[in-house]
């Protein structure tokens, strides 16, 4: 039963957020009369009630009531330059002008694509789908199709879309409602960072799994990072029993112009890249090695493996995607990483002064904090976090000019500056100062002994 200071805390910032954000409440209520729960993708829902933004530009977004907040959701990781860059919007512009899409080959399809396998290790040939659980669904059914076998195994915490297999089959925030128990029947799990489980899995069931699907760090599973070794190991063990090995890189492309696979020097059999990819556009794609992508060409085989979509490869996407790429080189991921530093390691003495014995899991551009006592190396530990701290933290944010993710994920744009960091990280501060009391009453195990 929350207590008498856990109730004044908590009204304290609901509050401080309803009296801020009132005509978000107003479109609330407007568009929860056509759209169940008000919002039509459900990680944008929260209580009391979502914010409503009225557009974007550069490192900040603008609400209905005229308020400007620092952007620290960058569309979940899509925007890698911020909002409406003009790089950006100039492609799009000049494209659609000509036409969005063909039903054809495109021009835009040959750069972006020619970019891609250029720059990802993994990469020698790939197809383009509209999202990120289209391009693991294609890779698995790709997988599937080359190998003749059936299982898959995936890691416990990884997030690889709402396609029904993974869907059903993610610990995390358990997915089961509507999917049938067959879908997962092929599904195999092992916890991430455990190199023995791992082997020991692929050892019994090599000769009928197809694949080993995992992001090289867990991300909507709070950017937990591999130990020393771990992917060196996944590849030695998939190699030595010829099962595929792909890399889910939709939330980890960021880290480096060729992904995790490059920072991390493991390459893949298959490979799966998004978000960024699209230059703030939908976008998703799948590809690999020349060996299991030919399966699709009809010049390798008389009966290539069939795909199709309305909108893959849609032209406007292919070049808005090519000028955001184009621009995110080496020089730009070095210091956008640099901010990540910088914002990891203020974030950590703000920790130190305010007495917290709390976490902060950092890879580049992306940053996830943790209400939990010990550093973190498991999806488990990431679920013992807090959750009414983190509800509240994410509310208190908003209140003070900062619009981030409710789990504590802060993801950075190129646009941003040293001094911006800075103010986030002072705001983060003084929401740290408003919980601490409410920490030190419910949740001492968060404080430095």
């Amino acid at each position: 039963m929350p207590s008498q200071l856990f109730n004044q805390i908590e009204k304290k910032i609901i509050d401080a957020y309803g009296e801020k954000f009132p005509i978000s409440k107003v479109h609330h209520e407007r568009l929860i009369n056509y759209i169940p729960g008000g919002a039509t993708r459900s990680l944008s829902y929260f209580k009391p009630y979502p914010l409503h933004i009225d557009y974007g530009k550069g490192a900040y977004v603008y609400t209905h009531e005229g308020h400007l907040l620092l952007d620290v959701t960058n569309a979940y990781g899509a925007l890698i330059h911020g909002h409406a860059d003009s790089d950006v919007v100039k492609a799009v512009q000049d494209g659609i002008e000509r036409g969005s899409q063909y039903s054809t080959p495109t021009d835009g399809q040959y750069h972006l694509a020619k970019l891609l396998c250029e720059r990802i290790p993994g990469f020698d040939k790939l197809r383009f789908v509209n999202s990120g659980t289209e391009a693991t669904m294609y890779a698995l059914r790709t997988a599937r199709a080359f190998t003749g076998r059936d299982k898959i195994l995936k890691m416990t915490g990884g997030f690889h879309g709402t396609h029904d297999c993974v869907a059903a089959s993610t610990k995390k925030n358990v997915i089961t409602a509507g999917i049938p128990a067959g879908m997962t029947q092929d599904m195999l799990e092992v916890p991430f960072n455990d190199g023995a489980a791992l082997e020991k899995v692929v050892r019994e069931n090599a000769g009928q799994l197809a694949a080993v699907i995992m992001e090289p760090f867990l991300g909507a599973g709070g950017v937990v990072l591999p130990n020393p070794g771990f992917l060196q190991r996944v590849r030695q063990v998939t190699s030595a029993h010829k099962v595929l090995l792909i890399f889910d890189e939709i939330f980890s492309f960021r880290v480096d112009t060729g992904g995790c696979q490059n920072l991390f020097g493991v390459v893949p059999d298959l490979t799966c890249v998004g978000k960024v990819v699209g230059g703030g556009l939908p976008i998703g794609v799948f590809g690999g090695k020349e060996e299991y992508m030919n399966i699709f060409c009809h010049e390798h085989t008389g009966t290539p493996l069939y795909h199709s979509g309305t909108f893959n490869g849609y032209e406007t996407v292919m070049q808005a995607g090519f000028a955001a790429l184009s621009k995110f080189d080496k020089t730009a991921v070095l210091s956008i990483n640099r901010l990540g530093d910088r914002f990891q390691a203020a974030l950590l003495k703000s920790f130190g002064k305010n007495g917290l014995n709390i976490q902060s899991t950092q890879i580049g551009s992306l940053l996830n904090l943790h209400f939990v006592n010990q550093p973190i190396t498991t999806p488990e530990q990431v679920q013992e976090s807090i959750e009414d701290l983190h509800r509240l933290m994410h509310l208190s944010l908003l209140t003070k000019g900062v619009f981030t993710i409710p789990r504590g994920l802060f993801i950075l744009s190129t646009v941003m500056t040293e001094s911006e960091i800075d103010g986030l990280v002072d705001k983060i501060d003084g929401t740290l100062k408003e919980l601490l009391p409410l920490i030190e009453e419910k949740y001492s195990h968060l404080l430095l002994q």
